[in-house]
């Protein structure tokens, strides 16, 4: 595997670790600590996006990073879904963090589909 190579990978599961844990303290940070749903999901969904990019850090997987596409997915959707989509602040975090969660998986799924043969065999 190449330097290159394993710092993007390194790079990637950082910025997801960074990513979920905004999302963990953001309920604090933008001031929706009172909306139930919100928060609760804030919490959860960040604590979830860490443990992936955890995870990815120890040894990269593509059914790691389709975790992290539904995880993205789910974040953006959320307050549609968990009808908190009037607390403005908790809305836009969850969209704008699950879009930035989503699009780093989705590099990272393009990098493992065609990337070169050393990173294939270390997929497996």
């Amino acid at each position: 595997m190449s330097a290159i190579v394993h710092r993007t990978d390194t790079a990637i599961n950082i910025a997801n670790v960074v990513l979920g844990g905004i999302l963990v303290i953001a309920p604090w940070l933008l001031g929706f600590r009172n909306e139930t749903w919100a928060s609760w999901n804030a919490w959860l969904s960040g604590g979830v996006v860490v443990l992936l990019a955890l995870l990815a850090v120890v040894r990269i997987n593509d059914w790691e990073e389709w975790l992290n596409v539904f995880a993205g997915l789910w974040i953006v959707g959320s307050p549609w879904l968990l009808f908190f989509d009037d607390v403005i602040s908790a809305r836009w975090s969850h969209v704008i963090i699950g879009g930035c969660i989503i699009a780093m998986a989705a590099v990272e799924l393009r990098r493992l589909y065609l990337a070169p043969a050393d990173m294939t065999a270390r997929r497996r």
